[in-house]
């Protein structure tokens, strides 16, 4: 079972073809650890286009 914790929007700064490689940091405020997901987006992005993240703990 899933549980959604939050969610974020973003406005992408570059354009993204969906071959390309796209990835997402998660960063706790007062830590220096840094986690990183990579995936390929299922469709081509442009520069300005708005993308919804959700985080949810599985």
């Amino acid at each position: 079972m899933t549980t959604k914790l939050g969610e974020v929007q973003a406005k992408m700064s570059a354009d993204v073809k969906k071959t390309d490689e796209l990835s997402v940091s998660l960063k706790v405020s007062y830590s220096d650890k840094l986690e990183t997901a990579k995936f390929k987006p299922s469709e081509d992005l442009k520069k300005g286009d708005t993308v919804k993240i959700t985080i949810e703990k599985v």
